[in-house]
């Protein structure tokens, strides 16, 4: 009998849907997962990612149309891990998400703003800007067409 998440895409992969992976400290079973279920060029959205480069890197070279979504959480001191792995993916491959409505960007103070919504997504894009030292533009332009390749809209 198959686990609950191997029917889950054996279910939906036919679909052609890209498929959205939201991971926590179970990215070994999930890269063996995937690799027996999913296409090599199917498009994939690692939602929520927290983790540090080493950790996705291998998803990112099995599963070239793999996209890394971040959230404000990359605006807090705490995630280090998170930057470090920005600064390391190429930037056709970031999405930029809110995960509303948790992560209320740090520079948004808590009395002005309880919960996280897709106006305060900027904060989120500046920083990748800084990290990935580029004008906030051409990032926001690049993670534009970024959610327009992956969703088509």
């Amino acid at each position: 009998m198959l686990p609950v998440f191997e029917k889950q895409l054996k279910l939906a992969v036919p679909l052609g849907k890209p498929l959205v992976i939201h991971c926590r400290d179970a990215d070994e079973d999930l890269f063996k997962i995937m690799k027996k279920w999913v296409p090599h060029d199917y498009k994939i959205h690692r939602h929520c990612f927290t983790g540090n480069y080493k950790v996705i890197e291998p998803f990112l070279n099995e599963f070239p149309n793999m996209s890394v979504g971040f959230t404000a959480v990359l605006t807090y001191p705490s995630a280090g891990s998170a930057r470090e792995a920005v600064s390391r993916i190429p930037l056709d491959k970031l999405i930029i998400e809110t995960d509303a409505p948790f992560f209320v960007p740090r520079q948004v103070p808590k009395s002005q703003c309880k919960f996280s919504h897709p106006g305060l997504a900027l904060h989120t894009v500046e920083e990748v800007a800084r990290l990935k030292n580029l004008p906030l533009k051409s990032v926001m332009a690049k993670l534009r067409e970024n959610t327009h390749r992956l969703y088509n809209i």
